[in-house]
């Protein structure tokens, strides 16, 4: 079928057009050039386009999130990050030693302290057992404030206080009823021995003045451990042999007297 141009009307031959056609195609696909398209071509070309980006948006959300990773290092890196804290330790480590070496010696000291202040303790609550004096009661409660014995110490120390007083009223003018009574209230008090000698003194002194042989064997009687038991023993025999002297010396007397009166008769 015989063609003919659109624009000047003549005749074109169908071969010759298509490979005209033919050739003008190939130009065309060597040669890059832009599509103008109309309105409606870009309003579906739009509506693909956000297709696509809401795929890959759905795609992207389904694909599983990666957490970050820490960069990891290697070994050369890990050793030399932990030479400063290696270098850093071994300069500590004397010092860590120092303070646990005096650590062990102030508990050691203290510990050793504490056993001797209990050691000094149980020592001077044992010279408490026989004192009368109330000024170590007050030093042991002046240097054990907080003693297990503490209690105990002072109610000693009023006992013997009380005492004290007591004992110096007897001293002043005590006679031997007062000490007599001082000893029968207070049998437990380290003044009864003072007391008891006190006795002995005033007894003894009594016999002697006395100076009988019934006064000083009656002193021996009431005191055979005296003090004076020996000096009332020696009185005792002088007295016998003076009474025994005088005994002799009255009979001779009378054996004199009866001799005179037969040679009278």
């Amino acid at each position: 079928m015989v063609r003919t141009c659109p624009e000047c009307g003549a005749s074109i031959d169908p071969e010759w057009a298509e490979q005209e056609a033919l050739r003008e195609q190939k130009k065309l696909d060597e040669v890059p050039f832009e599509v103008e398209v109309g309105p409606e071509e870009d309003v579906a070309e739009d509506a693909i386009a956000e297709e696509e980006v809401v795929e890959e948006t759905q795609q992207v959300d389904n694909e599983p999130v990666e957490e970050p990773q820490a960069p990891q290092t290697t070994q050369q890196e890990t050793v030399a990050a932990q030479a400063p804290a290696a270098k850093a330790g071994s300069r500590l480590m004397p010092l860590f030693v120092v303070v646990a070496v005096l650590g062990v010696l102030i508990g050691g000291l203290y510990f050793y302290d504490y056993r001797m202040s209990q050691a000094r303790e149980e020592r001077a609550y044992e010279l408490l057992q026989d004192c009368s004096n109330p000024e170590f009661y007050e030093d042991f409660l002046l240097r054990f404030k907080d003693s297990k014995h503490a209690d105990e110490v002072r109610e000693r120390l009023r006992q013997v206080s009380l005492q004290q007083q007591e004992w110096q009223k007897l001293v002043l003018g005590g006679s031997r009823e007062s000490l007599q009574r001082f000893v029968i209230e207070n049998p437990s008090s380290p003044y009864v021995k003072v007391a008891q000698s006190r006795i002995d003194s005033i007894d003894w002194a009594e016999a002697k003045a006395a100076n009988t042989l019934e006064a000083v064997t009656r002193y021996m009687a009431v005191h055979p451990d005296g003090y004076f038991i020996d000096q009332a023993e020696t009185v005792r025999q002088s007295l016998e042999r003076a009474k025994a002297a005088a005994a002799a010396a009255l009979r001779d007397s009378l054996a004199a007297a009866d001799s005179a009166r037969v040679v009278t008769e």
